[in-house]
């Protein structure tokens, strides 16, 4: 369920790599090769979620941007920083105070007026859910797989024979009490389920594909996270320079597809 994601999958703030140096912590969340052609590659080696709930709008004309804690309560900032600003009309709409933020591949980021957070760059790998924290992990425990034993209606507690077309998982005796219970709650729950479906589709201890929010996972072979051009004898020496800081983290490149960006 998501409590034990939470704790395996979906990090604090505090635990998530940073995206400025390599240390210890990276190493639990990249692997690092090198091909050919002496390209160190640094790409995921497994997939993870930051979670976090909308406290307040920061003031900022520019960009969204938002104050925001993480299932441990720490707080940090928020800032969309994507390429197409038509997007963020959206962002702005969503992004209530209250409302989830779910980030897959986040990272620590330093901005530089000395703030901490969490730079967001991929639209593919946002997405804004809307309840807080507490509700998201009470409406993802309805997630339980298959059921066997009798079901009951989700409203008044009465034998049940229909189930939420969307989810597939409450079930109701009529749909008198699916469109009552749909107004009182099972309109955001059924989103959250819906969300834990789709995670619960591939092995998150084994990075295959870029898994964001558009419904398509990116392929391996068309995504490579970061890419450095030097040489490098052994894949020890790779990780060495890598703890050695012989280049800052915050120079790699990721690319996908067509486009190639710089973290900063």
């Amino acid at each position: 369920n998501l409590y034990y994601l939470t704790q395996v999958f979906f990090p604090t703030f505090l635990d998530l790599p940073h995206d400025h140096y390599f240390t210890d912590s990276e190493c639990s969340y990249y692997a690092v090769s090198k091909n050919s052609t002496d390209m160190c590659s640094v790409r995921p080696s497994r997939h993870w979620c930051l979670l976090a709930e909308i406290v307040a709008e920061q003031s900022w004309p520019l960009r969204p941007m938002y104050l925001v804690k993480d299932t441990t309560g720490q707080t940090f900032l928020a800032a969309f920083h994507y390429n197409d600003r038509t997007l963020f009309s959206e962002v702005w709409k969503k992004g209530l105070v209250g409302s989830t933020i779910c980030v897959m591949y986040a990272n620590f980021h330093q901005f530089v007026d000395g703030q901490v957070g969490a730079r967001l760059e991929e639209p593919e790998s946002v997405k804004i859910l809307p309840f807080g924290l507490e509700e998201l992990i009470t409406a993802s425990e309805l997630f339980q797989g298959p059921c066997s034993s009798p079901v009951t209606c989700a409203l008044c507690g009465g034998g049940a024979s229909k189930r939420c077309s969307r989810c597939s998982t409450v079930f109701y005796c009529s749909q008198i009490c699916q469109a009552r219970d749909w107004k009182a709650k099972h309109k955001n729950e059924c989103t959250v389920i819906q969300q834990m479906k789709k995670w619960s589709e591939f092995n998150w201890d084994q990075y295959d594909a870029y898994r964001g929010f558009t419904g398509n996972a990116i392929n391996l072979q068309a995504t490579s996270f970061m890419l450095i051009q030097y040489s490098f004898q052994t894949s020890a020496q790779i990780t060495r320079a890598l703890h050695q800081q012989v280049f800052p983290f915050h120079f790699l490149q990721r690319t996908s597809g067509s486009h190639s960006r710089t973290y900063s």
